[in-house]
């Protein structure tokens, strides 16, 4: 059994499933809760507070049909409330309802319904019926699952998972929450993850492999890598699973780790892909280990693998971090001569380098030189030099190149534009933020 203290144990299966520390609810849906003041001191950080709370804002209208359901932030609990008490037959007081849910207050009453065990099939085809697009959502779904898990049916979890196939619905890590693994013995959690391979094998497909691949990111994402190597032993030696690993791994810094899933991949005969690569390299380059990052790209080009856009931007980004300009436009260059077109995120990496570096003029040039080259998101390029000026302070200068790009007809970023204006007005630049307002209108219009 994992040696995993009383309170951290608490503190994984909140973050889980934040419904299971829940207060008990209203047990007469009939009876209305008065309407909560919501005041800044009462507002709490639980998922179950700030769910309700934009339930209460967005999704409490035209209720008018049924008076038992009043207007108040309490609904969500009233409709669990009944569903409860209907025993798996809550469509004909469910139908009285004339509301549209938002994926947000129906995926609260899911979670709750797990952490009360109660099955939530009825009320999942309720929302189908009335909202196919919410029906065919990944979270959704995925809870529904979760909740077949919490009240143990199997089999109601495999006809779902069935109907989901047919109609190429896939699951996210949200449909096995209810898995044991944290608060049991690992044999006892190898038990029950067994059962539900089991499931997803029995129905196959895209399901399948949907499953299996939300399975192991979500025992990944709890640490429990041991579990998620035992998944991957009951189905398959796949890239794409070992790949949830490498990535968890390199996330915790945990280099030494993931060479030994590199080297377990290569002696299964597993194909080393340059994604598992790129977040080794990853790793390394955020950890200033760049020399050890270019000596593993020239294991990975001899043995066959090209490194792609994502790659050479991994050592980009780090070199610009690290000041390392002509090291950063080598590559650049490396990139380009492979006939690829760098990603914008590669670009704005330069732009920031140059800026960060105090190398204003160049930073500028840069973005000019990729304009010239007719380079894809040269507005976004400008935006955010024009933003980095404007948080140094150099609220004229992103005033200048604001107005430079829209008297060539680019769109700036709306948020950055925004934000600028936002502080000539507040520091009596009122005539210049009216000009930037009567240049951008022009894009609005259009």
């Amino acid at each position: 059994m994992m040696n995993i203290s009383r309170k951290k144990l608490l503190i994984i299966r909140f973050l889980i499933n934040p419904n299971f520390l829940k207060p008990p609810i209203n047990p007469n849906p009939l009876i209305i809760s008065p309407p909560a003041s919501f005041s800044h001191s009462s507002i709490h950080t639980s998922t179950y507070n700030n769910t309700n709370l934009q339930f209460a804002e967005n999704h409490t209208e035209n209720l008018d049909k049924n008076p038992n359901f009043q207007k108040t932030p309490n609904l969500v609990s009233q409709l669990i409330d009944v569903i409860k008490s209907s025993k798996g037959n809550c469509r004909s007081q469910l139908d009285l309802i004339d509301t549209k849910l938002s994926k947000v207050s129906v995926c609260e009453i899911l979670r709750v319904l797990s952490c009360e065990k109660v099955l939530s099939v009825s009320f999942f085809e309720w929302v189908r019926d009335r909202n196919r697009e919410l029906y065919r959502n990944g979270d959704v779904c995925s809870l529904v699952i979760d909740n077949c898990g919490w009240v143990g049916d199997y089999d109601t979890m495999t006809a779902l998972l069935t109907l989901f196939k047919q109609e190429k619905i896939t699951i996210n890590n949200k449909a096995f929450g209810f898995l044991p693994v944290l608060d049991s013995s690992t044999a006892h959690a190898k038990e029950k993850i067994a059962l539900v391979v089991d499931v997803l094998n029995k129905v196959g497909g895209s399901v399948c492999n949907s499953g299996v691949f939300a399975l192991i990111d979500m025992l990944c994402g709890i640490d429990c890598f041991d579990l998620a190597k035992y998944v991957i032993e009951l189905t398959e030696k796949k890239s794409s699973y070992y790949a949830i690993l490498v990535r968890e791994k390199c996330k915790r810094g945990d280099l030494d780790y993931a060479y030994a899933l590199l080297n377990e991949m290569r002696t299964v005969g597993c194909e080393v892909d340059c994604k598992i690569y790129n977040y080794i390299l990853g790793c390394l380059c955020k950890s200033d280990k760049l020399s050890e990052a270019m000596s593993l790209l020239e294991q990975m080009q001899e043995s066959g693998i090209q490194p792609d856009e994502i790659t050479f931007e991994i050592f980009i980004a780090s070199a610009c971090r690290l000041g390392k300009m002509d090291f950063a436009n080598e590559r650049l260059r490396s990139l380009m001569d492979t006939g690829s077109n760098p990603r914008v995120s590669t670009h704005v990496a330069i732009v920031k380098g140059y800026f960060n570096a105090g190398r204003y003029d160049e930073a500028y040039e840069y973005a000019r030189d990729m304009e010239v080259k007719n380079m894809p998101a040269i507005s976004k390029i400008y935006s955010v030099l024009a933003r980095l000026h404007q948080s140094k302070g150099n609220v004229e200068v992103a005033t200048r190149i604001f107005n430079e790009m829209m008297e060539k007809g680019l769109k700036p970023d709306f948020l950055y534009y925004k934000k600028t204006v936002n502080t000539l007005s507040r520091n009596g630049g009122r005539g210049l933020a009216q000009d930037l307002r009567m240049k951008y209108s022009k894009f609005r219009f259009e």
